[in-house]
């Protein structure tokens, strides 16, 4: 058991993109039209993402603008509705999906398996 009881941050820490409306603004800097994090967890393994997909459109395809699974700004900020939704995912399945980031739009949406049943929800 831990010795001090957990206490939300009250402020963001200096390195962390503020506001959504600053990821869409990052996002737009690095000529990406959409962002991809994979991610998987499960109760008892806590959960991890994988390489973060920043894409473009172009004609009907999609295609890379970037690839990396450095520890920067815009990294915590991609994956931060992993964290938001599931938490350590204690209690839960196993899950895995993508958070999936679309500027057109500006909707971040996660899909994935939940157990043996497929979910998509619209992140807050």
């Amino acid at each position: 058991m831990a010795s001090k009881v957990h206490t939300a941050r009250l402020r963001p820490a200096r390195w962390e993109l503020v506001r959504r409306a600053a990821v869409w603004e990052e996002l737009e800097r690095r000529d990406a039209t959409s962002a991809v994090v994979p991610f998987s967890g499960q109760a008892g393994r806590g959960g991890r993402t994988d390489v973060i997909q920043l894409l473009r459109l172009e004609g009907e395809a999609l295609v890379d603008v970037e690839r990396w699974t450095g520890r920067d700004e815009l990294c915590h900020a991609l994956e931060a509705p992993v964290w938001d939704r599931f938490g350590t995912f204690n209690g839960h399945p196993r899950i895995h999906g993508e958070v999936m980031w679309t500027a057109d739009d500006r909707q971040v949406v996660i899909v994935g398996r939940r157990g043996d049943r497929q979910f998509e929800e619209t992140a807050g």
